[in-house]
């Protein structure tokens, strides 16, 4: 993951609408740690992380972690990603509604960004080898939870 500079830690911002509706903004949820990914259905790299990363999150949502995941897809493709999402149980919203700030452009997935509890952008990576996903996400986020 590369290191963030103080200006990106309190540039970057992202706000969506969920799938199921609820608004989501990177500075809400204060006090927890977020992990964002940004994903596609169409990435076979992304499918192959999906149920790791649903399930790191499982593990560690009682700690006070948040996995929003942002698809890449076409709006039309919603339900497409509703079904890859559903079984690992992390808000899922489409990129191309969202409101990014101080990321650039994402040109390779998958890609992730952290924020600490206080909503400040910590790391950001735009590719994690999907067999190391857990391992590099919990190298950055154990130490913020």
């Amino acid at each position: 993951m590369r290191g963030v500079t103080r200006a990106e830690r309190t540039a970057a911002s992202i706000a969506a609408t969920l799938l199921d509706g609820k608004p989501f903004a990177s500075e809400a949820p204060k006090g927890k740690v977020l992990a964002v990914n940004f994903w596609a259905s169409w990435c076979s790299p992304c499918r192959e992380e999906v149920p790791a990363l649903g399930a790191w999150y499982r593990a560690r949502r009682e700690q006070g972690v948040e996995v929003p995941a942002l698809s890449a897809d076409e709006l039309a493709d919603d339900a497409r990603v509703r079904e890859a999402t559903q079984p690992c149980s992390f808000p899922a919203a489409m990129m191309k509604t969202a409101t990014r700030s101080g990321f650039g452009r994402i040109w390779r997935m998958p890609a992730a960004a952290v924020f600490d509890r206080h909503g400040r952008l910590v790391e950001q990576d735009w590719f994690i080898q999907p067999k190391r996903y857990a391992a590099t996400l919990d190298a950055v986020a154990q130490p913020l939870l």
